[in-house]
């Protein structure tokens, strides 16, 4: 069974050789092959030998187009940084209010620099892996873009204290989410991730993920010519779970295991794919022995033994740079050691 089958069958609920194993390395490409940061986030050419030599090493049976939201930041003008071993982050944001954002023009696809270069990574990367491994297109959802460009505290103020003000932000960056989704569909990608952080029960009251976010994500996946994943970004999402069940285009949900999978499959039903396993910032500090008890511990005990639709992933960011080559392998020999057949 080949990689697009693993994740194909996971999708219809069908018998599988084993669990598909999706682990975030985006940024452990620039590791494996020693890329400097600064280039690696600017060259397409760079960033695909990385996922190259992450497949070479791990076989995950989907790659993922850069896991950079700064750089979308800095699309709409934002400052960034990369320093140490870290993926880019927002320095400044490009403006601080709502007056500012209504005069702010949205980045051009064919000329901004940073779009071009997520455009042309996720090129090259289906003319490399063609029909071997799908490739996931890693975005920010709709309600998260604003934090990108306002800051987080700008951006909070909207949605708590100005709904018609983050209405209108909202229905705007819309716009930029789906143009941007759907050039990457067009270019290979085969699913979108997209985490929604402003959808948790740990960011905003109930009423305001009904009222503001719901009707966005709807209006926004709806217009989607490809499959998303709505991912937990690090934070709780099991409380709001029902308010984004039913979305179009939604597939599948990342949700951090220690919130109750059987009690989230209650919630979006036998259909959707769930995705779970260790925490990716996490992997750095353990060991290959803790990595592979973890990951058994899920497949095995926590109710996902009879789960067709579960998928292995690493959750919240992206792996760290620094993590042990041995502690993904462990994942995956985790997977073998249990099987399909012994679920």
């Amino acid at each position: 069974m080949n990689h697009f089958q693993r994740i194909t069958g996971t999708l219809e609920g069908t018998p599988l050789d084993q669990r598909a194993f999706i682990p975030v390395l985006s940024l452990y490409g620039a590791r494996l092959t020693q890329c400097p940061l600064q280039q690696y986030y600017t060259d397409p050419v760079a960033y695909v030998e990385g996922q190259i030599a992450v497949y070479k090493a791990f076989e995950p049976d989907m790659v993922f187009t850069p896991f950079a939201f700064a750089l979308i930041g800095a699309a709409f003008g934002s400052e960034i940084k990369i320093s140490g071993s870290q993926a880019p982050n927002i320095g400044k944001p490009a403006i601080t209010s709502i007056e500012e954002w209504d005069r702010l023009a949205l980045p051009d696809f064919d000329t901004n620099p940073h779009l071009l270069y997520l455009q042309k990574t996720t090129r090259l990367m289906a003319m490399e892996f063609k029909d071997r491994v799908p490739i996931a297109a890693c975005l920010p959802a709709p309600m998260d873009i604003p934090a990108l460009v306002l800051g987080m505290e700008g951006w909070m103020e909207l949605l708590m204290f100005n709904q018609k003000g983050a209405q209108r932000v909202l229905k705007q960056v819309s716009q930029f989410f789906v143009k941007l989704a759907n050039r990457l569909f067009s270019q290979g990608a085969m699913m979108a991730f997209l985490p929604c952080g402003y959808a948790s029960p740990a960011v905003l009251m109930r009423d305001s993920v009904e009222s503001l976010i719901r009707p966005a994500m709807k209006q926004a996946l709806g217009q989607l010519k490809g499959p998303a994943v709505l991912h937990h970004c690090g934070a709780p999402l099991l409380g709001h779970l029902d308010i984004l069940t039913g979305l179009p285009s939604t597939v599948g949900f990342a949700l951090n295991y220690e919130e109750g999978l059987e009690k989230a499959r209650q919630v979006v039903g036998p259909d959707p794919a769930l995705l779970s396993g260790p925490h990716g910032p996490s992997l750095v500090e353990m060991n290959a022995d803790e990595v592979k008890t973890l990951c058994r511990s899920i497949l095995q005990e926590r109710d996902r033994k009879k789960d067709p639709c579960f998928i292995l992933v690493t959750l919240g960011a992206d792996v760290p740079y620094d993590t042990p080559a041995e502690n993904l392998d462990a994942m995956g020999e985790a997977l073998v050691e249990v099987g399909w057949n012994a679920l």
